[in-house]
């Protein structure tokens, strides 16, 4: 009866009313860091309403290294997120990054009636630049994805602010396939963001991101290729309700 009503449910809604739904309510995704096969850290993402502002939802990333690993590269960096409710669209990105001995901030607003971002960082002049409606975030664009159709073979394409500059980027949706993780073994949707022009993911290289075949399309894994070797994420666990986007990591 449970399967026969869910299955009802998922053919009576579009997909992104569900996810819309579900990001109401909250959602706290706990990930474990890997790079060249040694676990070495977590990452928290979380998502829910902004307190007393139910038109925007809040998206929060946190990674950082475990203390043991801290010794050999100490890493935390803080994302966050404020977006429109019904397309995921940017209206506010921070970013907080120290890695090892270097520290970054990097605040961006966007004012959506002029169609211009604002990008402000300590000690220097405030940068404009005119972007389009709608205009996605790094963080953002996990999100927006995850409420749209994601066929094997298809691409989707958007307009992406970050670091100062406007991108053109490609998501194409390569295929299906059958992963485990510390949460369990999905079926899941591989789907491969990759720029037009420019370097959005200069930093990370390549990313290949792994979402549940279904409804949800949450995110198991998250993969990015460097320069040496490769940062991957694997789902440990997930939890209704925005949690404190302060992660675990461990020893």
């Amino acid at each position: 009866m449970k399967r026969w009503l869910l299955a009802v449910l998922l053919l009576a809604f579009p997909a992104g009313a569900q996810i819309n739904n579900i990001f109401t309510a909250g959602e706290t995704l706990d990930f474990d860091l890997t790079w060249l096969s040694i676990t070495g850290g977590g990452m928290r993402m979380t998502i829910g309403l902004v307190p007393n502002d139910p038109a925007h939802f809040r998206i929060t990333s946190i990674a950082k290294t475990s203390s043991s690993f801290a010794f050999i590269f100490k890493t935390r960096d803080v994302l966050t997120s404020i977006v429109n409710r019904d397309d995921f669209s940017t209206v506010r990105y921070e970013k907080h990054l120290i890695e090892h001995s270097k520290s970054k901030d990097d605040i961006t607003t966007i004012d959506e009636a002029r169609k211009i971002a604002t990008r402000q960082r300590p000690k220097k002049t405030p940068q404009t630049v005119a972007v389009p409606k709608p205009v996605f975030d790094p963080l953002s664009l996990v999100y927006h994805l995850r409420a749209l159709d994601l066929r094997p073979g298809s691409v989707q394409r958007f307009t992406v602010y970050a670091d100062g500059k406007v991108y053109l980027l490609e998501a194409n949706v390569r295929r299906t396939e059958t992963i485990g993780t510390p949460a369990g073994t999905f079926h899941t949707i591989v789907v491969e963001p990759k720029m037009l022009a420019g370097g959005l993911f200069r930093d990370e290289g390549s990313l290949t991101i792994w979402f549940t075949d279904d409804a949800r399309h949450v995110p198991v894994r998250i993969r990015s290729e460097l320069k040496v070797g490769s940062i991957t994420a694997n789902l440990r666990s997930i939890h209704s309700g925005a949690a404190d986007p302060e992660p675990a990591t461990g020893r």
